[in-house]
């Protein structure tokens, strides 16, 4: 089981929603919008169902949580439209990712939701090599206990670049690719 398995497996991605949700009913983080980025959709829908369902933590849960991802513009910022700006304006966001290695691109979520008015109240992950980001703690799955031998590098600080060896595969959020 990977992170692909997590966002596009069914009943792995309900497991997983229950795992990450229950962080924030744990510590009674109300949550108004689930933004999550590349192709955590179904995960995030599971997750704003879960924190939505009444229980013993939460007898009266948030009714309507709002699930949607961004829009990416040519200089690669996150946009939102105006259809959709009502559900980041004035909202609590869970900002849900598949694996976060350096947190850039949450920080750049983070720094778009504040843009259009929302707090980021909390950050999600399958996996993260990284523990908090913005003063955010990561609520992930896994992370770099479970993989012992996984590594993050600077482009300019890799052992293994500098020894020559190459590069055999292309990892980010959408998946990965080997090379030939």
């Amino acid at each position: 089981m990977g992170t692909s398995d997590i966002k596009h497996n069914h009943s792995v991605s309900v497991d997983a929603a229950m795992l990450i949700a229950q962080y924030y009913i744990e510590r009674d983080i109300k949550i108004d919008t689930v933004l999550c980025l590349y192709e955590t959709q179904a995960l995030g829908a599971y997750i704003a169902h879960e924190l939505s369902r009444p229980s013993m933590m939460q007898p009266n849960p948030v009714g309507d949580i709002y699930v949607l991802g961004p829009e990416y513009d040519a200089a690669g910022n996150m946009i939102f439209r105006d259809n959709l700006k009502r559900m980041i304006h004035g909202k609590k966001v869970l900002v849900l990712i598949s694996c976060i290695t350096s947190g850039k691109t949450v920080q750049r979520a983070i720094e778009s939701v504040q843009y259009y008015g929302g707090a980021t109240v909390g950050v999600s992950a399958a996996f993260s090599a990284t523990r908090n980001i913005s003063g955010i703690e990561v609520n992930s799955i896994f992370t770099q206990d479970d993989l012992p031998n996984y590594r993050v590098y600077g482009k300019h600080d890799c052992p293994l670049c500098k020894q020559g060896v190459p590069v055999k595969g292309i990892a980010n959020g959408h998946g990965y690719s080997t090379l030939p």
